[in-house]
């Protein structure tokens, strides 16, 4: 807005006139009221003079006057001296105060009598004796007179009027001069240079310049118009580098901007007052606003609907601000605009924002990894097939059910359920069928049990189910326990309907009572699988409870784990070597590799003893990677003392839990490039039950193997499924015989077919047949008779130490030595 020009009175030259006037007349003032003064002294001065010559010419005539008493006489002298203007009254005495004359005339008016009254007396009485020689007293008389003082000073007035009109005008004719002086040489000009910057555009200030002054004109307001263009030109320079930034700046905010609001998070600003200052578009797209509307709107008005603690976020600000302290808010529920819930992790630090500190908020939405989470935990706590809680869940659950037990003084029941015979329907019908059949399972168990009991799936066909609050009697309690679960047994063995086929299951169910003897939820577990193979040893699809026995068969099987952790570190295992006879010829071409814990202090241990304690506890992992090692260090032995021939093989038993371990293919592989066995030199043994669950898994392993030269037995064939469909697909390059067919091969007719068919079998599919346990002549022959290749038992040799067997390898291969014809 430009101001408007200044009017005449408000301009320099009447200001300046003013303040010239007024010094003029206080300058003047001062100056006459001295020469007033010294004026006014001067005329008293002449006064006196005036009136003491008069008194010296009128004593003496009136002196004659009052010795001769001349009444004329002393008229004339009266009447002589009222004749001086400012005498008004005169009186001549003798000596004895008579009047001798006396006189007066009319005080005039005056205009200064009041000046008068106040500079000195209004009139002033004179007297002087009258003295006449050779007189005895001195004194004749006396004459007086009074002098009117204005009459006296009026020359004085006169002149001190004159003096104070001339020095008014003289000096109004001054300050006059001063102002057309001060007008045309500074007033005016101001006035234009006035005009002319109201004129200059602030947009483009260098466009319009200021008109310069004559150039004979040196003085400062020369310089101050000349000094004001170069301003005009930097301002102009300035003005354009400014805009050339601003329009940098206008283009990098808008890229920001850009850039801000194409971020996926969610980026706002708050100041103290709980107000929106700034929000990006996903955090204005969230809230259901555009940008400018969240822009100045509080924190309560916007948010009323999308959060439920607007004053947990206001404290927050307040913190952030005051404190100028960065915080997280690690978790915040937030409601969008189409009413959807998510979860946010925000982050506020403290920002200048122009002229004020706010709160920066950056908010990321978290929402997938929180269903992400939640999901996890789901399915680390529940199983994916079932949806019933797994293990980890089953146990946390347990313990918080053993204590509460304990605390209030009833009693509940673990119940441990196995299918029977499960795998006939995956390996009949599929997997998929199988699935179906457990969730159906599944369903069943939940709706025959209470809603404050649980159900778990450990595993496979394994299911748990905790009996809760079943009695505070023992007796009663287990009476429950045993009802309950014979419903579970009956609904269990229920018909599933799949493809107009009717699927039947039964299941075995091991019981166990809690709390009994401060057992823990392992041990509650573990008792009620030993009670559910009790079960299975008796023929399945029934109940069992745990009793003194198992807990004695158990309490054994925990002090057996123990003594196997202590065998495997102190190395009391050993292997033991069976001969493997070639039937034809009588010579040693193998041995199989057989595990023998050698106790300190109890003996010799049985491996029917101890290998299902290995393979319950897991501990044969280990201890079948060290027969495996072990192994290969004894074929690396023997081939360097030349015992070791090419073609011999020697076999290790492979458990079904070692097979199926993930890294059981990694781990032979590394312990191959360890030792440097003989070519072809090892052999695995395993079972039908190790392929028949996982064939496809089995034949990936199976051939990996076979690839590094290791070949494959199938171990006690006959007694599993003995299908050829999955034979023939097996990379399998020996069939062993049973014992248990061997052993009454001579008498049992049946023992001959199926050990004549599983021959032939072997030999029509180009394998190699082994039979175990020969412990006759007759038995060999009968061997022989049907083309069986090898043969292992007592008849030849039983197990032996490695010094035993390397006894055995080396008369083997003396010259013209025939063993068994």
């Amino acid at each position: 807005m430009r101001d408007n020009p200044p009017s005449f009175f408000h301009g320099i030259s009447f200001q300046l006139a003013k303040i010239g006037i007024i010094l003029a007349f206080v300058l003047s003032f001062f100056m006459s009221s001295a020469q007033l003064y010294l004026d006014f002294h001067n005329q008293q001065k002449e006064l006196e003079s005036l009136i003491n010559r008069v008194i010296e010419v009128a004593t003496p005539p009136a002196a004659r006057s009052v010795q001769t008493l001349d009444d004329e006489l002393s008229d004339e002298v009266v009447n002589g001296l009222l004749r001086y203007g400012f005498i008004y009254e005169v009186t001549i005495t003798d000596e004895l105060g008579n009047v001798l004359a006396q006189g007066r005339s009319e005080r005039s008016p005056s205009t200064t009598r009041w000046m008068t009254e106040q500079l000195t007396e209004s009139s002033k009485e004179y007297s002087a004796d009258l003295m006449i020689a050779g007189y005895a007293e001195g004194t004749a008389g006396n004459i007086r007179f009074s002098v009117d003082m204005d009459q006296a000073l009026a020359g004085f007035y006169a002149r001190s009027e004159l003096g104070l009109f001339t020095g008014v005008l003289r000096n109004m004719l001054l300050v006059l001069l001063l102002f057309f002086a001060f007008y045309f040489t500074l007033t005016k000009p101001l006035a234009k240079l006035a005009r002319e910057i109201n004129n200059i555009n602030p947009d483009h200030p260098g466009v319009q310049r200021l008109t310069p002054l004559p150039a004979r004109r040196k003085d400062e307001l020369a310089q101050l118009i000349s000094s004001s263009n170069q301003l005009l030109d930097v301002v102009e320079l300035s003005l354009a580098k400014r805009r050339a930034v601003e329009l940098a700046l206008r283009k990098s905010e808008e890229h920001l901007r850009q850039i801000i609001d194409s971020l996926p998070v969610m980026i706002g600003a708050r100041n103290i007052a709980g107000y929106y200052l700034f929000a990006n578009q996903a955090l204005s797209d969230k809230l259901g606003f555009t940008q400018e509307q969240m822009r100045n709107q509080h924190v309560r008005q916007l948010l009323k609907n999308s959060v439920f603690d607007i004053d947990t976020i206001l404290q927050n600000d307040h913190r952030v601000i005051s404190g100028g302290q960065a915080i997280d808010v690690f978790e915040e529920v937030f409601v969008t605009a189409t009413g959807e819930s998510i979860y946010l992790q925000t982050h506020l630090m403290p920002m200048a924002f122009y002229d004020e500190k706010v709160a920066l908020i950056v908010s990321v939405d978290v929402t997938e990894r929180k269903n992400a989470q939640a999901k996890m935990e789901y399915m680390a706590h529940h199983d994916a097939l079932t949806g019933l809680p797994n293990r980890i869940q089953l146990v946390e659950r347990l313990e918080h059910e053993l204590r509460r037990a304990e605390r209030h003084a009833y009693y509940g029941a673990v119940l441990f359920i196995d299918l029977d015979q499960f795998k006939n329907i995956n390996d009949s019908l599929g997997h998929p069928v199988g699935d179906r059949v457990l969730q159906e399972v599944a369903n069943r168990l939940t709706r025959t049990v209470r809603d404050e009991d649980l159900v778990a799936r450990l595993s496979g066909d394994e299911f748990v189910v905790v009996l809760t609050v079943l009695d505070q009697d023992l007796g009663t309690a287990a009476l429950r326990a045993g009802e309950i679960s014979e419903k579970i047994r009956t609904v269990i063995s229920q018909p599933c309907v799949h493809d107009n086929m009717e699927l039947r299951v039964t299941c075995s169910v091991g019981v166990v009572v809690y709390p009994d003897r401060n057992n823990s939820v392992h041990e509650l577990l573990r008792y009620a699988d030993t009670a559910m193979y009790q079960v299975k040893e008796k023929g399945r699809d029934s109940i069992e409870f745990f009793n003194e026995e198992m807990a004695d068969k158990v309490s054994r099987q925990l002090v057996m784990e123990g003594d196997l952790h202590r065998a495997l570190d102190e190395q009391q295992f050993e292997l033991y070597f069976q001969p493997k006879i070639d039937v034809r010829s009588g010579r040693v071409k193998g041995a199989e590799a057989l595990l023998r814990w050698l106790h300190p202090t109890k003996g010799t241990i049985s491996p029917i003893d101890f290998i299902p304690v290995l393979e319950t506890s897991g501990m044969i992992l280990e201890v079948g990677q060290w027969v495996l090692e072990e192994a290969c260090k004894t074929l690396v032995r023997w081939q360097e003392q030349g015992l070791w021939q090419e073609g011999m093989r020697l076999s290790i038993n492979i458990s079904p839990r070692q097979f199926r371990r993930n890294a059981f293919v990694d781990d032979v592989l590394q312990t191959l490039n360890t030792y440097a066995i003989p070519d072809k030199s090892l052999e695995m043994e395993i079972t039908e039950g190790i392929v028949i669950q996982r064939v496809d898994e089995a034949i990936t392993t199976m051939t990996v193997l076979a690839d590094q030269g290791i070949s494959f037995s199938l171990d006690d064939f006959g007694t599993g499924y003995s299908s050829i469909s999955y034979l023939k697909r097996l990379p399998v390059g020996v069939l062993k015989i049973d014992q248990g067919f061997v052993r009454d091969i001579i008498e049992d007719r049946n023992d001959r077919v199926l050990v004549e068919t599983i021959i032939t079998m072997g030999r029509l599919l180009d394998m190699e047949v082994v039979a175990e346990g020969v412990e006759q002549a007759e038995q060999l022959a009968i061997l022989k008779q049907y083309g069986c290749h090898f043969y292992q038992g007592y008849y030849f040799s039983p197990a032996v130490d490695r010094a035993s067997f390397e006894s055995i390898l080396r008369d083997d291969q003396q010259p013209n030595i025939k063993i068994n014809d």
